[in-house]
């Protein structure tokens, strides 16, 4: 019957459930380490993506099997959490399914291993404690470390320093508050390119303003500039209702457009006489206000988006009014200089030395809207992971000597468990080995002769040795590779949550996707959302 197993059978017939999970984590296990390889994606409609980011790796993926989409789902909840560790979590979750599956082979049952499960994993994090490191301060020079290790394996090692120290001067310079960093990524450009911004880039091209159509140069920099800013459409103001209105001649028609060029006119001298010298629009200024506008010396810029409209008025200190004829001087705001530009083929203004909150932009480059968007993902992880080691305060060398380390602590604490438990946490540890297995496999080098030498150096006393970057035992804290423990404790915990839900299950039953459960009013079916064809499924 439907979801009946024998013991026999679960001993000898491999879990479909845990099975969709190992096949997750087998697909990323590669782009582990700084020599993880990428992974090519190709969607429905052919585009191609490359990148070794396992969060997105996984968000693109079209995951069918429900399991599978578990294991999405805490990967979602890793990077949306501390921004990085996504593939751990996932390798851990094979690796823990996999010594699983041994356990059941060698008769223990489910319920045993998540309970030993969850006492190593309790075990493993009190552990986790003797081998974090205290940051002194938010100018500590391991931050730096941090910042590289994060970006380390996507570019070379020059631009691989430039960009974590681009990414930590940017932060110090707004003192580390996420919210007043901007990251702008542009496409036709060299990475060398990318520079970090004092204030607030605006992206015109997501307005219908055109630098071409105005009467400034292409670019051209407004010092101290008086900015206002309009909340509304400026224009004729149409009718709340349905109207039209008869001529009967053409002195009445020459009228009525008199009437019209007389309120356009009445709008551009309102706008002169505040001293305005940069005025930004939320919504839709007429055509022949923003051309007289700019041929009195006045950048209008409309159709401002939201998010950009409000922070340019906190940043600025000007206050928004609702109709230009409600501009006065007191409502304008101010900053260093405001300037056009053109990067690559986009027009920006660039609004810089904002008094009134400090705001940063990094402007990032690259050869190909592909490349531009994946140099801006890497920064913004190098941010989380900044951010989140300098909000823990604790750091933990990197390169897989943690893992190593708790999975040689789990083998002493087991010998002094006088039931099966201990098998529970010798397999527990010998799934934290799958990590630095993995990063010596990556490296090309065999990882059981890296594993044996990096615990024959801890035995030695030497606890922060890993994988170097060449896949040979090396020690972390002089080779500079440092991670915040955060990302390593949330890795661990939601792979445990995650293999502990896996292991209660024993079978997937399918409902129709009319079926209504007998207590509620929703369907559960998943339906197709059109992603990209790699699925993970039975």
């Amino acid at each position: 019957m439907l979801g009946e197993t024998t013991d026999d059978d679960s001993n000898n017939e491999p879990n479909p459930t845990q099975t969709a999970a190992g096949e997750l984590a087998d697909a990323i296990r590669t782009t582990l380490g700084p020599n993880g390889l990428d992974k090519m994606v190709v969607g429905e409609n052919g585009t191609v993506i490359v990148t070794n980011d396992g969060s997105k790796i996984i968000e693109w993926m079209d995951i069918t099997h429900p399991v599978g989409r578990l294991v999405e789902q805490a990967a979602a909840a890793q990077d949306n959490t501390v921004g990085d560790g996504t593939t751990t979590a996932v390798v851990l979750v094979g690796a823990l399914l996999e010594e699983a599956a041994t356990l059941r082979s060698a008769g223990l049952h489910p319920t045993t291993i998540i309970d030993g499960y969850g006492r190593a994993v309790e075990a493993a994090l009190d552990q986790l404690a003797q081998y974090e490191r205290g940051l002194h301060s938010r100018q500590d020079d391991r931050l730096t470390q941090i910042a590289k290790t994060a970006v380390t394996g996507r570019w070379d090692d020059a631009s691989t320093d430039r960009f974590a120290e681009l990414t930590l001067s940017a932060l110090q310079a707004i003192g580390f508050d996420r919210s007043r960093l901007t990251l702008k990524s542009y496409p036709g450009g060299e990475l060398r390119e990318s520079v970090c911004l004092d204030g607030v880039l605006v992206d015109l091209e997501t307005s219908s303003t055109s630098l071409n159509a105005l009467s400034h140069p292409r670019t051209r920099t407004h010092d101290e500039p008086a900015i206002a800013m309009v909340d509304a459409e400026i224009g004729i103001e149409e009718p709340n209702n349905v109207e039209s209105v008869e001529l009967q001649d053409a002195t009445q028609r020459n009228a009525f457009q008199a009437h019209e060029q007389d309120r356009r006119t009445e709008l551009v001298e309102q706008v002169v006489q505040s001293g305005v010298t940069v005025l930004l629009c939320q919504k839709s200024i007429d055509e022949a206000v923003r051309t007289a506008l700019a041929q009195q010396g006045v950048l209008p810029v409309e159709r401002t988006r939201r998010d950009e409209f409000d922070v340019i008025a906190r940043a600025t200190g000007s206050t928004p009014v609702m109709s230009v004829d409600d501009l006065t001087a007191d409502d304008t705001g101010t900053v260093g200089s405001v300037t056009q530009r053109t990067v690559g083929t986009a027009q920006t203004l660039v609004l810089q030395g904002c008094p009134e909150e400090h705001r940063a932009t990094l402007l990032l480059r690259g050869g190909t809207p592909h490349v531009a968007e994946e140099v801006r993902r890497i920064v913004a992880d190098c941010i989380d992971v900044t951010r989140v080691a300098l909000d823990d305060g604790v750091f933990v060398p990197g390169g897989g000597a943690v893992p190593t380390a708790l999975a040689m602590d789990l083998a002493a604490l087991s010998r002094e468990i006088p039931d099966r438990t201990q098998l529970v946490f010798d397999g527990f540890g010998t799934a934290l080995e799958a990590l630095p297995r993995t990063l010596a496999t990556n490296a090309g080098t065999d990882p059981l002769t890296t594993l044996t030498g990096i615990k024959q150096r801890h035995d030695a006393g030497a606890e922060t040795v890993g994988v170097g970057p060449d896949g040979h035992p090396r020690d972390m804290i002089d080779a500079g590779i440092l991670e915040p423990a955060a990302v390593f404790r949330s890795a661990l915990q939601r792979a445990v949550a995650v293999v502990t839900q896996i292991l209660r299950v024993d079978d997937v039953v399918r409902t129709s996707t009319n079926e209504r459960t007998a207590g509620g009013e929703h369907d559960h079916a998943h339906a197709a959302t059109g992603g990209y064809p790699w699925a993970v499924g039975h």
